[in-house]
């Protein structure tokens, strides 16, 4: 059964450990709860000691409600002290986000030193000299393969955006059977926007040149549109499901008419469910992102050597 982490909103397992985009430690416990237990704890006990000391003698209690102040002073302030810490949140470092931030730094990275080549490249241009054409020859295969690795962490970029719009999709999916009329709405919205969402990953993965994206990352590139396509299938026959159900509902006594409702087979809305497999989709994901990890350290590490080997 589904349910959300309390931090993002991911739908994840009962049983997950951790959330999948946030890398939350214990993603259904409320990080709340404790802070706000603390909070009226301590309320308590100082309305508690705040009474036994006006029982007291006018000295003794000017004495024990300063003491009160410090204490209760310290105790807000570790509160929230602590509130700030994220609430007392553990992060793992295995989920979507992390991945994403690793992937931006790359971008970053890998756009400087395409800059730096081209720079270059300018200023060697079409000279004749034989060492310099040579050089340039060699620029020009390094910016292939920097550029490939470019193309490649986009993909993964994508890849992040596929899984957390599924994601969003797979509650209507998995509850197919149980959603009323609010949340059939809201599921038909969301499928929509899901839609929206794939065809722009799409047109930006298009609108790369060829150069963009060199022979050994064609064939992830066409895996990838291949899993859009996937996606925005099922997204089109969860939403035919979803309307054969609500059209079901509207027409209820009128049995003719509803003996005739054409919905989408058990089949083809298991395929559906395949599709939106979570589990499976990150795990093709991270397998793809820690090749591509290795190949990027592998060539920063021969770089490094390079640079060190130089006269």
């Amino acid at each position: 059964m589904l349910t959300k982490c309390v931090n993002c909103g991911f739908y994840l397992q009962k049983d997950d450990q951790f959330c999948l985009n946030c890398g939350l430690e214990d993603p259904t416990l409320n990080p709340k709860t404790n802070t706000e237990l603390l909070f009226f704890v301590l309320v308590g006990i100082f309305l508690i000691l705040l009474i036994l000391a006006t029982h007291l003698t006018t000295v003794a209690s000017y004495a024990f409600l300063l003491f009160l102040v410090i204490v209760l002073s310290f105790c807000v302030y570790y509160f929230f002290r602590k509130t700030k810490q994220t609430n007392f949140l553990k992060f793992s470092f295995k989920g979507l986000n992390a991945k994403q931030e690793i992937i931006e730094k790359r971008l970053s990275e890998l756009t400087r030193r395409t800059r730096q080549i081209d720079a270059i490249l300018e200023k060697i241009k079409q000279d004749d000299t034989p060492q310099l054409q040579d050089t340039r020859r060699k620029l020009l295969s390094a910016r292939e393969i920097v550029t490939g690795q470019y193309a490649r962490y986009e993909l993964q970029a994508g890849k992040i955006e596929i899984a957390r719009l599924q994601n969003g999709v797979l509650p209507f999916l998995e509850n197919l059977q149980r959603l009323n009329e609010f949340e059939t709405e809201n599921g038909l919205i969301t499928i929509e926007n899901a839609k929206h969402e794939v065809e722009k990953i799409r047109r930006n993965l298009t609108n790369y040149y060829a150069i963009e994206f060199p022979k050994a990352v064609q064939s992830e590139k066409n895996g990838f549109l291949s899993q859009l396509k996937e996606t925005e299938d099922s997204c089109d026959k969860l939403r035919e499901a979803i309307l054969s159900r609500q059209a079901a509902r509207a027409l209820r006594d009128i049995t003719p008419i509803e003996d005739g409702i054409d919905a989408p087979n058990a089949e083809e809305v298991a395929h559906a469910v395949e599709t939106f497999n979570i589990q499976s989709t990150l795990t093709d994901f991270s397998d793809s992102f820690e090749e591509l990890e290795n190949e990027y350290r592998r060539l920063r590490a021969e770089n490094d050597v390079g640079k060190k080997l130089m006269p």
